[in-house]
């Protein structure tokens, strides 16, 4: 994972970025950050990555598999095509939720160097290194992908949600609360789980007893990494952003996108965990009955 990572973080900035691209966004003033002009390159090749990644799957990973769930249909292609590309697309998210939980955990685990570097409230919203902008690196090359491939394959809403991601982890690179990208990444820790169900349910027939443990898993790892962590460290953030409101570097507009987006996904996450908590306690209760008129 880790030569991956380093592999496509080290490719050549191309020459038209050097000669063209950077100074054209310095002069007519669109970008201001040194650290988002100097990592242009990398959040491409990042999502040229995901997209590479997402063509090999529908072009040679899934068809096989689909084939074999319709080959007792006919006149079925256009179901087969939605199949495979919804199948990509669940696989992309995936492979994007194991990059960022090895790098989220891989730094929010070093506690002393955390300590070291982010040590009060001004450096963990003003403060920068590697690491941290390596989060925001593929974060924002994914959703940069995850945009343009909604726009082709799916509907207005994952556009949006692509386009407001895109916006908070460009303000993370600037940076801007940089330490909390991986923070906050945590939340996909629910992720795989998520994917599993999926593709258990389209290709894997009569897997009612792992179905189940997943789904127990997905919802334990969905309350403790999206609400129990969610609404702790959104506390956190509202302190340090009250800590620092008074420094020069504090930005209202930014701070504002962040605290509302993030609590607006807070709320969100516990709708749907209580969607999801209710679903259980229907199926519960509808074994249970099944189960009183079979005896």
């Amino acid at each position: 994972m880790q030569s991956l990572i380093d592999f496509l973080l080290n490719l050549p900035q191309p020459v038209f970025f050097k000669t063209t691209l950077i100074p054209l966004l310095e002069t007519n003033g669109f970008v201001e950050s040194r650290s988002i002009l100097n990592n242009l390159h990398s959040i491409l090749y990042i999502a040229l990555f995901y997209q590479t990644a997402f063509l090999f799957s529908i072009w040679f990973l899934f068809p096989p598999h689909v084939n074999r769930k319709f080959k007792d249909e006919k006149d079925d292609e256009k179901k087969r095509h939605n199949l495979v590309i919804q199948s990509g697309i669940h696989f992309i998210s995936f492979l994007q939720t194991v990059v960022v939980l090895y790098l989220s955990i891989g730094i929010l685990k070093q506690r002393e160097m955390l300590s070291i570097r982010y040590p009060s409230s001004e450096e963990r919203i003003f403060g920068e290194n590697r690491d941290t902008q390596t989060v925001c690196l593929f974060a924002l090359g994914y959703f940069i992908w995850d945009i343009c491939i909604s726009a082709v394959y799916s509907t207005l809403p994952f556009v949006l949600h692509g386009v407001v991601s895109t916006i908070v982890y460009f303000i993370g690179l600037k940076p801007y609360l940089q330490y909390y990208a991986p923070v906050f990444l945590i939340f996909e820790i629910s992720n795989p789980f998520l994917n599993f169900r999926w593709f258990g349910l389209k290709y894997v027939p009569n897997w009612d007893k792992t179905l189940l443990f997943n789904n127990l898993i997905l919802m334990i790892t969905f309350f403790l990494g999206r609400i129990a962590w969610g609404w702790y460290q959104i506390a956190v953030l509202c302190i340090d952003f009250y800590n620092v409101r008074n420094m020069p570097q504090y930005r209202p507009l930014d701070t504002w996108i962040i605290v509302i987006g993030n609590l607006i996904l807070d709320v969100l996450n516990v709708v749907w965990f209580s969607s999801m908590v209710s679903v259980a306690i229907k199926v519960i209760k509808g074994k249970n009955d099944q189960a009183k008129n079979s005896t």
